[in-house]
């Protein structure tokens, strides 16, 4: 957490669990960019359920899709307002996103076969440190 730049109850969390088999997405054919638009929309629609909560804060975030936190962290305008705010030397705006390492994709627990409990460690840690938020949007 200390690379990360967060302290345990001093941000909040978003998790975005968009393999889940709804509006004609499945998990087993899941492409990121065959359901992009509809992925962003969630994903921004948490971002501002969370930056609503609890505004000036720094927002965690995790999903069982890595291009849905690339997107986040690198695409989205959160990212793009952060940045340019930062690297202009004016006041940074209040949503500061963050995420651990997410090149690796995470296993999903309920479909992933023949993996080892230890497989699953990215996927305890994103639930530690989204426990220790003070909220989590979904």
């Amino acid at each position: 957490m200390k690379s990360l730049e967060i302290v345990p109850h001093h941000y909040s969390s978003v998790h975005l669990r968009v393999k889940y088999p709804v509006r004609g997405i499945d998990e087993h054919t899941f492409s990121f960019q065959k359901h992009k638009k509809q992925i962003t929309q969630w994903a921004t629609n948490a971002v501002n359920c969370a930056a609503e909560l609890h505004p000036n804060s720094t927002i965690y975030v995790s999903s069982d899709s890595n291009d849905t936190v690339g997107y986040l962290l690198e695409e989205s305008h959160f990212a793009k307002h952060y940045i340019d705010a930062t690297k202009h030397k004016k006041h940074p705006l209040v949503v500061k996103l963050v995420a651990r390492d997410y090149s690796n994709e995470n296993h999903h627990v309920g479909f992933a076969q023949n993996v080892e409990a230890d497989g699953f460690m990215d996927v305890f840690v994103d639930i530690t440190i989204m426990g220790m938020g003070r909220c989590v949007a979904r």
